[in-house]
């Protein structure tokens, strides 16, 4: 079977209805952004007022709500996939919503005490058998947690509390 080739000019890509008869096609698949459909669209050959058009008449029909869906996946991404701010923010930036939303969704899921929780988490499920000792033992928990986007405070504090943790427990 052939694959339908890319369009090459915006012409021909064809009409709204066609546009958003793509986007819903995408939209069976997952959840998207009006961002990434609007771009995925673009990469279809849809010219940009029918991927904006498209777009605007799924929001209409409410088949794509972007604070919705930045919301759930800021939750996911802290709740299991035990992502800190930064990262969270980035992953929500790969998704191409406004840095706007993405700012409102870090400040509703993201308090002090809940990254300091997750960072926790995110060290015992990396350090299951416990930080290895020494200064060497903390760095390595150190750069996991940075690499997870959490800010050196809620390191050091995740650290602290799990090194603590483990000598109260040899007492």
């Amino acid at each position: 079977m052939r694959r339908k080739s890319r369009r090459s000019s915006p012409d021909a890509a064809g009409t709204a209805a066609e546009a958003v008869s793509a986007a819903l096609r995408m939209l069976a698949r997952r959840a998207l952004s009006a961002g990434e459909i609007g771009s995925r669209l673009a990469a279809k050959g849809f010219a940009e007022a029918q991927a904006a058009a498209a777009v605007r008449r799924l929001a209409e029909l409410g088949l794509v709500d972007d604070r919705s869906l930045c919301l759930q996946l800021a939750r996911s991404y802290r709740d299991v996939r035990r992502y800190g701010p930064r990262k969270i923010a980035g992953a929500l930036r790969l998704r191409r919503f406004p840095p706007a939303l993405v700012e409102e969704a870090l400040r509703e899921v993201s308090s002090p005490e809940d990254d300091l929780g997750a960072a926790e988490a995110a060290l015992r499920k990396r350090f299951r058998a416990g930080l290895p000792p020494g200064r060497a033992g903390a760095a390595k928990a150190y750069r996991f947690l940075s690499g997870r986007g959490f800010d050196p405070d809620t390191c050091r504090r995740a650290i602290g509390g799990l090194t603590r943790d483990i000598e109260e427990g040899e007492e």
